[in-house]
C-alpha cells in the first residue's frame, strides 16, 4: 500500500513514525561518535582514535533492520502505533551500543540476535493481523515451549560453564526455552480467559477455583520446571504476570490481594530452601554489611549509580565494568554511570511509554483475546524494566531477569522482538475493549506508581548518597582514573618523594621510596582501594581540590578525569622516620616523634609494617596476619596508658596544689590488682632511698598513683583527661581511631585503676605525644601538623593550617617541674611505663621522653605489645643513637 492511499490519519501517523526512528538514529549515531572519542578524551591523545571502531556497524544494521521494519509495517498495519517501533529500537540500539563498549564479542553477538529479532518480527507481521493462529494452536505452541524447557534438565548448558544450565544449543548457538515459554504462557492465558469473557464469565461470578484449574494445572508445571531450574527470576515474574492477566479478566481486586498472600508464602518458602534467595533478601536489607562477599554485585552497583551522578561520566567514559554481570542483570547501572541520572531517567521514560501504548493497543481492541494478549504483553515487558531496574537501584531483591530490548541475551533480544511484533500487529483498531477498561486504567496507574519509585530512588543514589558511595575504599574507579590522570607526588619535609606516579597515561604506577613510612603515606590501589595519606588528600593528589572549580569542570567534561595532581608535602622527616621504624623492629609497636614547639610530627613509625610497593602479592598474608600489619598504631590503635597516666596525674596534682613532685609517700611498692593480674614498679625489688613521687614516677610504681587519684577525686581525673586531650583523637589528617566517650570513674577501686590508666580510658600513641609536648611547650598543648602544604597549579606552596588549634593544660611553671623530673642520660630525658590489657594480661610496655634541646627539642613516645619498659628504653636509645643525640652526660 502506498502512502498516496493512506488515510489522513494513517498519514499523520506515518510521518510521526519516521520522524521518532530519524531521531532515534541521530542519537544513536551520537553516542557512538562520543562511545569512539572516549578512548582518545582517556589519554588525551589522538592516538586513540581508531580504537573501537567495531561498534560503527551497529549504525547501518540499525538502519537497514529499521527501514526494512517500516516498510513492512506501511503494507501490512498501516495503521500501526507510531511510537512502538521507534521505542523498541532506540532501547535495542542503546543496548547493543552498551554491550560493546563493555564487550566487543558479546556487543557483535547481540548484532546478530538483532538481525534475528528483526527477521522474526517481519514473520509475525506477514502473519494473519488477528493472530487467531496463535490461539487456535495454544496447546501445540504451549507444549512446544513445555518440552523444550523440560529438555535443559537434560541437555541443558551454560555458555559460560557452570551453573544454572538454562539454555540448549551448541556450536556458539544458544537458546533460552524459558523465554519463549514466558510469551506462550502469556498468549496461552489471554485465549483462556477470552474463551470465558466471551461466555459472560466475568459477569456471572463463578467459582474461580474449579474454573481456573486447567490453568492452573499448566502455570504450576511451568513454574515447577522453572524452580527445578532454579530460575526463579523468571519463576516470579510469571507468577506475576498470571495475577494481573487474572485481575484484567475478572476486575476483581481480592485477585491481587490472594496473590499477594501466595507471594509472601512462596517467598518464605524459597528463602529457605535456596540459599541464593537468602543472599539476595539479605544484600537488599543491608548490603553493607557484606560489601566484599554476597552483597559484592550490588554495593558495586550502587557504586555505579553514584559516580554517573546528574550528568554521568560520558559514553565510553565510565568503568561499569567492576559490576559483576553487568553487561546482563545490570546493564541499567552501566547505562546511569556513563549517561548520569538524566539519561537513567529517560531509559525509564522509554519503558514508561513502550508500556503506555502497549496498553492502549489492549484497550483499543474489542476482540477479548487481542486484548488480553497486548495487556499480557505490555505487562511482561514493564514488570520485567521495574523488576531489574527495581533490583539495581535497591528497592527490589535482585532476580537475574534480563532488562527487555537492553540487556545482553539472544534468546531475551529474539522474543521480545516477537512481542513486540504481536503488540504492532494488533495495534491502530479503534474498538474499545469496554470489559477491560477499568483494570486497565489501574494497572496504568501502578505502573506509573512504580516508575515514580524508581525515579527517586535514582535521585537518591545519584545525588544525595553520591558523595558518601564515590569516597569508599572499595570504589576502584578512583585507582583506575590514577592510572589515567598523574596522580600528586607526596613529599617530605626537605622535598624528598615519599611517593610518586611513574610511566605514560592509561599506565600511570604509584612507587612508593620510603616504605618504612607506608602506614603514614598509605597505599593507591586498584584492588584495594586507599589508605593513609593517599586517602585523607586524595582531592588533592588527584587534582579534585586546588583548581578553579571551571578548571576541573572543563577537564571532566573533556575526559571524565580531573586535570594532573597536586604535590603534598609533609612535616615528615625521612632520615627519622627511617631511625624509628629501625629502632622499633618488627614489633609490634609504634613510635611517635614530634616538634613539641610547632606540633610537626616527624616521625609515625607502626609495627609490623607492610611495602605499599607489593600490596597485591602480600595482600592475604597481610590481611590473615593477628599482627595486623596494616593497622597504623601510632593514630589507630587504642592502647591501655597504664602508667604512662602517671605524669598527666602528678602534673595535674601539682596544678591544683594536691601534690608535688618531691611529696613523700607511702605504699611506694605495692603492687595494684588488675584483672586477676598485679601491676608492679618496673623493678618490684628495687630498693629506694626516697619515697617520693618523682621516684615513684620514673620507676613505673603504680600505688602512689592509685592513692592520689582517691585524693583527686572523679571530677577532677575527668578535667585532667580533658585539659592534656586524652579523650579526643589527634587529627592530624590520618585515619585515627574515633573519640569513645568514657564514664567519670566511681570512687574507690574504680577510681584507683583509673588513675593508674587501667580504666575505661584507652589512647593512641599519637595523643600521649600530643599531652607529653605540654612540658615541653610551657604547660600548652601544640596544634599538631602532618601536612604541611601542597604546591598550587602556579607552583607556589600554599600552606596547610592545623586542624586543631593550640590549648593550655597547664602552667609554664608546672611544665617546668614535671620536665625536671624526668630522669635524664645525657640529652635524653624520659621515662618508661607498663600497662596490663585485656583479660588475658598482655603487658604494654611504654616510653615517655624526649631531648633537651632548647631550639629544637623532640618528644618521643614509644610503645610495644608484649613487651617490658626497659625494651622500650633501650628502642628510644637506639633512636638517639642514630639521630647523634648525646647520652654521656647531662648538657649544661
Amino acid at each position: 500500500m502506498s502512502t498516496a492511499t493512506l488515510t489522513d490519519l494513517q498519514q499523520q501517523q506515518d510521518r510521526r513514525e519516521a520522524l521518532l526512528l530519524c531521531v532515534a538514529f541521530a542519537i544513536l549515531t551520537l553516542a557512538a561518535v562520543a562511545m569512539l572519542l572516549s578512548h582518545a578524551a582517556r589519554l588525551e591523545s589522538w592516538e586513540g582514535l581508531g580504537l573501537g571502531m567495531g561498534r560503527l556497524v551497529i549504525l547501518p544494521v540499525w538502519g537497514g533492520a529499521a527501514w526494512l521494519l517500516r516498510m513492512l509495517l506501511r503494507r501490512w498495519v498501516p495503521s500501526r502505533d507510531p511510537f512502538l517501533l521507534p521505542v523498541a529500537m532506540l532501547l535495542t540500539g542503546w543496548g547493543m551500543l552498551t554491550i560493546w563498549r563493555l564487550s566487543p564479542a558479546f556487543g557483535l553477538r547481540q548484532l546478530g540476535w538483532f538481525a534475528i529479532g528483526t527477521l522474526l518480527l517481519a514473520a509475525v507481521l506477514r502473519a494473519p493481523r488477528d493472530l487467531r493462529w496463535l490461539k487456535r494452536y495454544r496447546y501445540i505452541w504451549l507444549s512446544g515451549g513445555l518440552l523444550l524447557t523440560a529438555a535443559t534438565l537434560i541437555f541443558g548448558t551454560n555458555p559460560s560453564g557452570g551453573e544454572p544450565r538454562l539454555w540448549l544449543g551448541c556450536c556458539g548457538i544458544y537458546l533460552q526455552p524459558s523465554e519463549p515459554l514466558r510469551l506462550l504462557l502469556i498468549a496461552f492465558v489471554a485465549s483462556f480467559f477470552a474463551d470465558r469473557l466471551a461466555f459472560g464469565w466475568a459477569t456471572r461470578r463463578p467459582r474461580l477455583l474449579p474454573t481456573l484449574a486447567p490453568l492452573l494445572v499448566v502455570w504450576s508445571l511451568s513454574t515447577a520446571l522453572l524452580l527445578m531450574q532454579r530460575d526463579l527470576g523468571t519463576g516470579t515474574l510469571l507468577l506475576i504476570l498470571l495475577a494481573v492477566l487474572l485481575y484484567l479478566a475478572s476486575d476483581r481486586w481480592q485477585v491481587l490481594l490472594v496473590a499477594g498472600a501466595f507471594a509472601t508464602i512462596g517467598g518464605v518458602l524459597v528463602y529457605g530452601l535456596f540459599d541464593v534467595v537468602r543472599l539476595r533478601v539479605e544484600a537488599l536489607i543491608n548490603p553493607w554489611a557484606d560489601p566484599i562477599g554476597g552483597s559484592y554485585q550490588i554495593v558495586q552497583s550502587l557504586i555505579s549509580l553514584a559516580s554517573g551522578g546528574v550528568f554521568g561520566r560520558g559514553p565510553g567514559l565510565g568503568s561499569p565494568g567492576f559490576v559483576p554481570a553487568v553487561h546482563t542483570d545490570f546493564i541499567f547501572a552501566a547505562v546511569t554511570e556513563e549517561w548520569g541520572l538524566l539519561g537513567a531517567l529517560a531509559m525509564v521514560a522509554l519503558f514508561a511509554v513502550l508500556v503506555t501504548r502497549g496498553l492502549r493497543v489492549a484497550l483499543q481492541n474489542r476482540d477479548l483475546f487481542s486484548a488480553l494478549l497486548a495487556a499480557g504483553l505490555a505487562a511482561s515487558f514493564g514488570l520485567q524494566a521495574v523488576l531489574i531496574i527495581g533490583g539495581v537501584v535497591r528497592i527490589l531483591p535482585l532476580t537475574g531477569i534480563t532488562l527487555p530490548f537492553v540487556s545482553y541475551g539472544g534468546s531475551s533480544l529474539a522474543t521480545s522482538f516477537i512481542g513486540l511484533g504481536f503488540l504492532l500487529a494488533l495495534s491502530g483498531r479503534e474498538q474499545a475493549a469496554q470489559p477491560l477498561r477499568r483494570p486497565l486504567r489501574n494497572l496504568q496507574v501502578g505502573f506509573s506508581l512504580a516508575w515514580v519509585m524508581i525515579s527517586l530512588a535514582l535521585g537518591w543514589w545519584t545525588i544525595y548518597r553520591a558523595p558518601v558511595l564515590t569516597a569508599r575504599t572499595d570504589n576502584a574507579r578512583r585507582g583506575l582514573a590514577s592510572r589515567y590522570v598523574q596522580r600528586g607526588q607526596i613529599l617530605d619535609r626537605g622535598d624528598v618523594p615519599l611517593a610518586m606516579s611513574v610511566g605514560e597515561r592509561g599506565d600511570f604506577m604509584r612507587i612508593y621510596s620510603l616504605p618504612e613510612a607506608a602506614h603514614t603515606v598509605g597505599y593507591d590501589s586498584l584492588a584495594y582501594g586507599l589508605s593513609g595519606l593517599e586517602m585523607s588528600m586524595d582531592p588533592w593528589l588527584r587534582g579534585e581540590e586546588g583548581y578553579p572549580e571551571e578548571v576541573i569542570w572543563w577537564q571532566k567534561l573533556l575526559t571524565s578525569n580531573p586535570p594532573p595532581g597536586l604535590d603534598v608535602r609533609l612535616t615528615l622527616d625521612s632520615g627519622l622516620q627511617s631511625a624509628a621504624a629501625q629502632a622499633l623492629g618488627d614489633g609490634p609497636g609504634a613510635v611517635v616523634v614530634i616538634d613539641p614547639l610547632t606540633g610537626e610530627v616527624l616521625a609515625l613509625a607502626s609495627a609490623p609494617a607492610f611495602d605499599a610497593n607489593h600490596l597485591e602479592e602480600d595482600w592475604q598474608d597481610l590481611v590473615s596476619n593477628s599482627d595486623a600489619p596494616l593497622l597504623n598504631r601510632t593514630t589507630q590503635g587504642r592502647f591501655q596508658p597504664g602508667m604512662a597516666m602517671a605524669p598527666f596525674m602528678l602534673a595535674w596534682a601539682e596544678s591544683q596544689g594536691l601534690a608535688s613532685a618531691g611529696d613523700a609517700v607511702m605504699n611506694m611498692t605495692s603492687p595494684v590488682p588488675v584483672d586477676g593480674g598485679r601491676l608492679l614498679c618496673d623493678d618490684p625489688l628495687i630498693l629506694l632511698s626516697e619515697h617520693t613521687f618523682e621516684q615513684a614516677l620514673l620507676n613505673g610504681c603504680p600505688a602512689p598513683f592509685a592513692d592520689l587519684g582517691e585524693r583527686m577525686g572523679s571530677d577532677e581525673f575527668m578535667a585532667m583527661v580533658e585539659a592534656f586531650g586524652l579523650d579526643q583523637p589527634a587529627d592530624i589528617r590520618l585515619p585515627s581511631a574515633d573519640a569513645v566517650e568514657i564514664g567519670a570513674p566511681e570512687a574507690g577501686e574504680s577510681l584507683r585503676l583509673a588513675a593508674v590508666g587501667q580504666g575505661e580510658l584507652a589512647v593512641t600513641p599519637m595523643q600521649i605525644a600530643a599531652a607529653l609536648a605540654a612540658f615541653w611547650n610551657s604547660g600548652d598543648l601544640p596544634a599538631l601538623r602532618l601536612v604541611d602544604a601542597v604546591r598550587d597549579p602556579g607552583g607556589a606552596w600554599q600552606q596547610f593550617d592545623a586542624l586543631t588549634g593550640p590549648t593550655t593544660a597547664i602552667s609554664p611553671e608546672t611544665a617546668r617541674a614535671l620536665l625536671a623530673a624526668l630522669e635524664s642520660e645525657g640529652d635524653l630525658l624520659g621515662m618508661t611505663a607498663a600497662a596490663i590489657a585485656g583479660p588475658e594480661g598482655q603487658r604494654l610496655a611504654w616510653f615517655l621522653g624526649g631531648t633537651r634541646s632548647a631550639d629544637s627539642p623532640l618528644v618521643i613516645v614509644i610503645v610495644l605489645e608484649d613487651g617490658e619498659p626497659q625494651e622500650a628504653r633501650s628502642i628510644a636509645q637506639a633512636m638517639a643513637e642514630e639521630l647523634g643525640i648525646d647520652l654521656s652526660s647531662p648538657s649544661d
